[in-house]
C-alpha cells in the first residue's frame, strides 16, 4: 500500500514538473515573440483615451468575457485571445465592416461556414453569440495549432487569412512576424492587440469574472445590466 502511494506521489510530482516546463516555455516564448515596444506605443496612444470605456465595457459583458475564457481553458488557448472581440467589435454582436465580416468576432461569410454557421438571406448565425463564439474558438483554436502556438502568427491569419501568411511565411523564409511582408492593416491589427493588452489586466480580468449559472440563454443573458449613457465605443482596430 506504501509502496503504491509512493509511486503514485511520484507521477504527480513529475505531471506537475512537466506542466511547469511547459508553462515556462509558453511564458517565455511569449515574451520572445512580443513586438518591440517602439511599435506597440503609437497603439497605447490611440487606444489609452478610451481604456475607461473599454474596461466599463468588458465588464458589462461579464458573462460573455466568463464564458469565452472558459472555452478558452477547455481548448489550452491563451487567455489573451479574450481580446479578440473587443479588438473586433468592441463586443457588438451586432458589428458589420465594410468587407463584410460580421458579428461579435467579424466573421467573414465562408469563414463562417467553414466552421458549421449558416449564414444565408433567411439567417446569418454571426449575429448570433453562441454560435458565432463557438464558430470562432473552433476557428482561432485551428490557427494556434497550425502556426504551432504562435500568438502573432495566429493573429495576423484571423485577420487576413490563413493562406496569406503561409505565403508570407514562406517567402521571408522565416516564422518571425517582424520579417513578414503582411498588409499594413495585419501588421497593425497584431500591434494593437498588444497594445489593447498593455490597458487590460487580462489575469485580473478572469480572476473578477462571475461564472454564469448556465450556458448559452437570450442574447441579452450575456450582459449584466447594461451600462447607461455610455459613449458608443467603436471597433477597436478601427481608431
Amino acid at each position: 500500500m506504501a509502496k503504491g502511494f509512493g509511486f503514485q506521489l511520484l507521477v504527480h510530482w513529475f505531471l506537475g514538473l512537466v506542466l511547469l516546463i511547459m508553462c515556462f516555455q509558453s511564458s517565455s516564448s511569449y515574451a520572445q515573440n512580443r513586438p518591440s515596444q517602439n511599435v506597440i506605443q503609437p497603439h497605447i496612444n490611440t487606444l489609452k483615451p478610451y481604456q475607461n470605456q473599454i474596461l466599463k465595457k468588458l465588464e458589462e459583458f461579464d458573462p460573455l468575457v466568463n464564458e469565452i475564457f472558459r472555452q478558452l481553458t477547455e481548448r489550452s488557448l491563451p487567455d489573451s485571445f479574450v481580446l479578440v472581440p473587443m479588438l473586433e467589435s468592441s463586443y457588438n454582436s451586432n458589428a458589420i465592416s465594410p468587407a463584410k465580416a460580421a458579428g461579435l468576432w467579424q466573421l467573414m461569410p465562408a469563414t463562417a461556414e467553414r466552421f458549421g454557421l449558416t449564414v444565408n438571406d433567411r439567417q446569418d448565425q454571426r449575429f448570433e453569440i453562441e454560435p458565432s463564439t463557438h464558430a470562432a474558438m473552433q476557428y482561432i483554436d485551428f490557427l494556434y495549432r497550425k502556426f504551432d502556438g504562435d500568438i502573432n502568427l495566429t493573429l495576423a491569419a484571423y485577420n487576413a487569412g490563413e493562406g496569406r501568411v503561409q505565403r508570407a511565411v514562406k517567402k521571408a523564409g522565416s516564422r518571425q512576424f517582424s520579417d513578414l511582408r503582411l498588409p499594413k492593416e495585419t501588421v497593425d491589427y497584431v500591434h494593437r492587440f498588444y497594445a489593447l493588452l498593455v490597458l487590460v489586466d487580462v489575469t485580473s480580468l478572469k480572476q473578477n469574472t462571475v461564472a454564469p449559472m448556465w450556458l448559452f440563454a437570450s442574447e441579452s443573458y450575456w450582459q449584466s445590466t447594461p451600462l447607461v449613457n455610455l459613449t458608443p465605443l467603436p471597433p477597436l482596430i478601427s481608431l
